[in-house]
């Protein structure tokens, strides 16, 4: 008697549950992959604003003041020529990050060059330019010359999906803490010179860092992406004040990332009523003491 073998093969309904079970496990795994990944980018995005709040700190331990948080022009009267050949001497005074202003006061010390305007674009194509404006920003050194430490990964992920240029920096610092913050006319408006390092009341609630907008879209103007953030009754603002602006996920919600002058970061939820993100802004740059219950924020004192 022969022995014969039968091979059975997958039915139709067989091969379609597997291919089912497959697409199902896939989109999983796609899932977890792509939330892991933006946690990984947001964790970057607060790390990087934790490195540059402690670049702050450093700065102001060693020099007595915060950085500026946009360049300014000082002078000063050179005399070396004797009493009737007195010259005003002009330099840049840089902010956290510099003005485009490389060479602009070589060979020409008696002219002042601010009301020309330097205020650079994040989006600028002239690389030249944006490296100048880093490496010369006065925490270059302090964040041990690391062009990473001023961008968002989802900043520049973002930039891409738009088709934008690329960003050359992600965060503005709060136009509080002093320099030539905007323009009226042709007379540049200074907010304030400086503040003292240890002088703030409560340096845990005075806005450091916040970022750029780039969620919902990207203006690549400078008076939009310049690296100082104005609010809402600064003296010397120019155009629309900044906003809060809630850039990340965070789970089903939107949150904002921030640093404070005390160097502890933070994220803000999206709040879900009324709250004006302008107005946030101000409150948290003017360092009130601010309030979430959870759906809104609210200015709890003066």
């Amino acid at each position: 008697m022969q022995n014969t073998s039968c091979r059975r093969g997958f039915t139709l309904v067989e091969l379609l549950v597997v291919i089912g079970i497959i697409g199902v496990l896939a989109g999983v795994l796609i899932g977890t992959v792509g939330g892991a990944t933006e946690s990984a980018r947001s964790a970057k995005c607060l790390a990087n604003m934790r490195n540059l709040a402690v670049a702050c700190q450093s700065y102001g331990m060693k020099v007595g003041i915060y950085p500026l948080a946009a360049s300014m022009e000082t002078s000063r009267l050179d005399e070396s020529d004797g009493i009737r050949n007195v010259r005003e001497i002009f330099s840049e005074r840089p902010g956290w990050i510099s003005w485009a202003s490389e060479g602009a006061y070589m060979g020409k010390p008696t002219n002042s060059k601010a009301n020309t305007g330097w205020f650079v674009s994040s989006y600028t194509t002239d690389e030249d330019v944006a490296a100048h404006c880093l490496t010369n920003g006065v925490l270059w050194k302090y964040v041990s010359g690391n062009r990473d430490v001023y961008l968002c990964p989802a900043h520049v992920k973002k930039a891409k999906e738009l088709n934008a240029r690329a960003p050359h920096w992600s965060y503005m610092m709060n136009g509080y803490f002093g320099g030539d913050v905007g323009m009226t006319g042709d007379t540049l408006e200074l907010s304030s010179n400086c503040v003292g390092y240890g002088s703030l009341p409560r340096s845990d609630r005075y806005l450091l860092f916040s970022e750029l907008p780039f969620y919902e879209g990207i203006d690549e103007s400078a008076i939009a992406s310049d690296p100082t953030m104005q609010y809402k009754g600064m003296d010397g603002q120019q155009g629309t004040p900044d906003a809060i602006h809630f850039n990340h996920k965070s789970g089903k919600n939107r949150c904002a990332h921030v640093a404070y002058a005390d160097g502890h970061v933070d994220k803000l939820l999206m709040p879900k009523g009324g709250t004006d993100a302008r107005e946030l802004a101000q409150w948290l740059c003017e360092g009130k003491d601010v309030g979430f219950n959870g759906s809104d924020y609210e200015k709890l004192t003066d």
